[in-house]
């Protein structure tokens, strides 16, 4: 009768650990993926970086002289390079963030063992 206590006991704690896994580690990496596209699309509303690759070499309100190319070409580079850096930036902060959670749990395991 003790034995089966101690069998359940310990299914117990291996079933909490598998669960906390699994809620911390897939489920949260979700929930920043999903962060992360949310954001994203977000700013492309502003940025609108598709349609102003699209149009890059185009000219600037239309206005077909030279002073329109020269104008669309540098606004649109600007705007560009810009959104990818922003872009970029955001995406590092997020994943940066991710693997902070991420190594969370092993660091205070070696920190309580150490």
């Amino acid at each position: 009768m003790e034995n089966s206590i101690f069998v359940y006991l310990f299914s117990a704690i291996i079933n909490r650990i598998v669960c906390f896994v699994k809620d911390w580690y897939p489920n949260t990496f979700f929930k920043f993926w999903n962060f992360l596209l949310n954001t994203l699309k977000q700013l492309d509303k502003t940025f609108a970086i598709k349609i102003t690759i699209r149009h890059w070499l185009k000219p600037l309100y239309q206005d077909e002289t030279i002073i329109g190319y020269i104008l669309g070409f540098i606004f649109r580079t600007i705007r560009i390079i810009l959104a990818v850096l922003i872009y970029l930036t955001i995406f590092i902060i997020v994943m940066s963030l991710y693997l902070i959670w991420a190594a969370t749990p092993i660091f205070l395991i070696i920190k309580t063992f150490i």
